[in-house]
This record gives structure tokens, C-alpha cells and sequence, in this order.
């Protein structure tokens, strides 16, 4: 055997090797260890559950907007003549912001003036006329019968050959003239009523023309309609504006709001306090706490994401260049009794806190978010949980795979109402979770 192996070439004793060694750590390796997962307590952090009166305060996120504004556009077609005021600037009503070329809104003016009276004198004349085709109109019927009465004379007298034919034709032609005459005045008279309706139309026409013009007139003065502050003006003197082109915007500054959404499940305790009036806000702005007031809540403005944008005014004046600014607004609402203050790290998920039991278990308790508080200066979630009465012990680690049930080895947070002074750990809550895998893992558990 041996000697068969010193004729093997290298690389066949390398791979030999190998499978050899692989073959003995297969065989020899230590089995790992096991332990009992009934033995396992997580090592983690509690508060006892302290049922009182609390004031919640809850974080809204907000915007700093104007109710009044306005982008003025371009009424005529003309050129920017002059431009008195800048960005920024602070403008009182009916100051004048741009000024526009009136030479063209001018002559249009006088255009229209010139149509209007023309479209005056031609009903002028039409009036006249008709007065005149009246008092033609009887004479007429007049002379029609005077002709009529010497046709029949002198046809009686032809009959008798007291005239002459050609007399009498003269007579029947004379009567024809006149009878037409008459019905050409009266088709005048009768057409009378369209032909002054006709002339008034017109003249209607030209006068809201030359309203139109003397208003376009005036609207190449472009004033501040409100008391305000100007924030954008994107033309430049000697540009031609057309109507509808932008030319300044301009906000009132007196009259500055923040809009900021109020999550659904605060509606309900916000709209109690604002009915009785017992709701503080404020916000921080360039290093001061502003004062704010909600005003109203803009009940049709619910999106998707669940909530009522509220509106809040400035209490003692919004300051400057605030528009459009994002701001964090503190909302007190009412005091509630029965409320539970708890570290965030307390809540699992949206709704469920763990309470340890006498056997150092975890049990599922349903609690309702209704705000934050401070308490040494940490801010703390305030819970309304119905099935506490106090003194529970409420688990503040978060543990990924906490369920009814499993073992833990519960330590009081330092400094809080648990806290009795003869705990052996100082860890933080998060600690506590870090050193709760290391004891895990030191049984031999690889964490979950």
C-alpha cells in the first residue's frame, strides 16, 4: 500500500488528503450544545402604570400661509411703462405698483367714443324721421283722397262729354301717384318700431364699448388691492404685456395663518377644547415661542393620510418674511383624568402595551394615544389604557418578539416610579435590550 502511494502523483495526495480530513472533522465534531428555550428571560425595562390628570400636548407640523393674496395679471396689450415698487416691499391699497403705456388704451377710448356718438345721432335722425314720416303720413292720406274725389268728378262728367279723356287720365294717374305715395309712408311708419330698435342696439353696443375702453384706461395703473407685502414681479419696464401675463403677486401679511394637519385621532379632544375654549398653542420662530390661537378647522380638507387641517393665527402679530415658512406647533389640549404616562419605547405597534404579571409574563393590554407630556424633561407618551387601575408593572424595552406569555427578567428604569434604589442594573432601557442579547447569548440563545 505503501508503495502504491509513493507512485501517486502530487496533486492525487492533495485531494487524498482532503477528502481524509474532511472525513474526520465529520466524525469528530463536538455536537453544539443545547438548551431548554423555556430557560430564556429577556432582561428588560418596566414602569408601574400611574393612572392621573394630564394636559396632552401633541406636535403638529405646519406652514405659514396668507389667506388674502393675489397674482395680478396683464388686462391690456401694452407695454411696461414703470415698476415704483421692489420684491419685498410693503404696499398700502391702492398704492400704485406698475404703471403701463396708455397711448394704446387712449386712442381705443377715443375710437369708442367716436362709435358711441355716431351710433347717438343716427337715432337722433331716426327719431326726427319718424316724426316727420307721421305728419307726412296724414297729409298724404289726404291727398289721396282729394284724388280719388276728382276721378269720380270727372268721370261723372266725361259721362256727360263735359271733359276730356285726357283730362280724365291725368286724373287716374294723379290718384295712382298719390296712392302710392301713402303706401310707401305708411311701410316707413310701420317699420318704425324695428328700425328704432335696431338704432338703440347699436348704441347700447358702443356705450359698454367705451365703458370697456375708459376701464382698460384705468387698468393700465395697476394698484395694491389690499394692504400687503409684494413677493414677485416677473416683468421689467419697456417689456409688452398681453392680458392674462403675470405681473406682480403680493400677499397680506397682516392676515398671515399656519395650516397644519390635526391627525384623526386627536379630532375629537381638539374640537372639545376649542368649544370650550380651553386650547393653548405656540410654535418657535427665529429663536422666540410665538403664541398661537386655532381659529377654525377646515372640515372638508381630510386626505388620505387621515386627518383636518387646523388654522392657527398669530396671537401678537406674524413676523416678517414668515410666508411659507414650515413651522412645529405645540398643542395643549383639555385636561383628562385616567391618563398614563409611559416612554415611547413603551408602545408596541399602534395600540398595545405589555404588562408584566406576578409570574414575570408578558400580557397584552389595549391603550389609545391621546398626546405627549414632559416629565424630567424627557417627553413621554400619554396612553388612555381603561384596563389599568395602576401599580402594573408596564414593560418600556421593545422587544421584537415579545408575545403573550414569554418569561422576561423585568428591571425597573432608573429614576422612575419603579425605581426602588436596590436595582443591580444601571443600563438605559436600550442597554437593557443590548445586555438582554448578550445574556441570551451567552446561553447559548443567538437572539432573535
Amino acid at each position: 500500500m505503501r508503495d502504491r502511494l509513493k507512485q501517486l502523483p502530487p496533486v492525487a495526495l492533495v485531494i487524498l488528503g482532503t477528502i481524509l480530513a474532511i472525513v474526520l472533522l465529520a466524525v469528530f465534531k463536538p455536537s453544539a450544545s443545547t438548551r431548554d428555550v423555556s430557560e430564556r428571560h429577556d432582561r428588560v425595562r418596566f414602569v408601574l402604570a400611574d393612572p392621573g390628570a394630564h394636559s396632552p400636548h401633541i406636535q403638529l407640523f405646519g406652514r405659514v400661509q396668507s389667506p388674502r393674496a393675489a397674482n395680478l395679471t396683464a388686462v391690456v396689450t401694452a407695454n411696461v411703462a414703470d415698476i415704483p415698487v421692489r420684491a419685498g416691499s410693503k404696499v398700502s391699497t391702492g398704492q400704485l405698483l406698475i404703471q403701463l403705456d396708455d397711448t394704446e388704451a387712449a386712442l381705443a377710448r377715443d375710437r369708442a367714443k367716436a362709435a358711441r356718438d355716431e351710433a347717438a345721432a343716427q337715432l337722433q335722425t331716426t327719431r326726427l324721421r319718424y316724426q316727420s314720416d307721421k305728419k307726412n303720413l296724414a297729409l298724404e292720406k289726404k291727398l289721396a283722397q282729394l284724388s280719388e274725389d276728382n276721378l269720380q268728378r270727372l268721370q261723372s262728367l266725361r259721362g256727360k262729354n263735359l271733359v276730356s279723356q285726357t283730362q280724365l287720365d291725368q286724373a287716374e294717374e294723379a290718384k295712382a301717384r298719390a296712392e302710392l305715395s301713402l303706401s310707401q309712408r305708411q311701410l316707413s311708419v310701420s317699420d318704425f318700431k324695428n328700425e328704432l330698435a335696431r338704432m338703440e342696439a347699436r348704441l347700447a353696443s358702443a356705450e359698454a364699448q367705451l365703458k370697456q375702453a375708459e376701464l382698460d384706461l384705468t387698468r393700465t395703473r395697476v394698484e395694491a388691492p389690499f394692504d400687503g407685502t409684494v413677493t414677485d414681479i416677473p416683468v421689467a419696464p419697456g417689456e409688452r404685456v398681453r392680458p392674462g401675463e403675470p405681473l406682480l403677486s403680493l400677499f397680506a401679511d397682516a392676515e398671515l395663518e399656519v395650516r397644519a394637519q390635526i391627525p384623526e385621532r386627536y379630532l375629537a379632544a381638539v374640537r372639545d377644547g376649542l368649544d370650550q375654549g380651553e386650547l393653548a398653542a405656540s410654535t418657535e420662530l427665529e429663536g422666540r415661542t410665538l403664541p398661537l390661537n386655532l381659529k377654525r378647522l377646515a372640515g372638508e380638507a381630510v386626505d388620505a393620510r387621515g386627518g383636518i387641517d387646523g388654522l392657527f393665527e398669530f396671537v401678537d402679530g406674524a413676523p416678517a418674511a414668515a410666508l411659507g415658512r414650515p413651522l412645529t406647533i405645540t398643542l395643549t389640549l383639555p385636561a383628562r383624568d385616567n391618563l398614563i404616562a409611559v416612554p415611547a419605547t413603551a408602545l408596541h405597534g399602534l395600540n398595545r402595551l405589555y404588562v408584566i404579571d406576578d409570574d414575570n409574563r408578558l400580557q397584552r393590554v389595549v391603550a389609545d394615544i391621546v398626546g405627549e407630556a414632559m416629565d424630567q424633561q424627557q417627553s413621554q407618551l400619554l396612553l388612555h389604557a381603561p384596563d389599568l387601575q395602576g401599580g402594573e408593572r408596564i414593560m418600556t424595552t421593545q422587544l421584537p418578539q415579545a408575545i403573550v406569555g414569554l418569561p422576561v427578567d423585568p428591571q425597573p428604569v432608573p429614576g422612575s416610579n419603579a425605581d426602588t434604589g436596590e436595582a443591580d442594573v444601571q443600563d438605559t432601557p436600550a442597554a437593557a435590550a443590548i445586555n438582554s442579547k448578550d445574556s441570551s447569548d451567552k446561553e447559548g440563545n443567538p437572539g432573535e
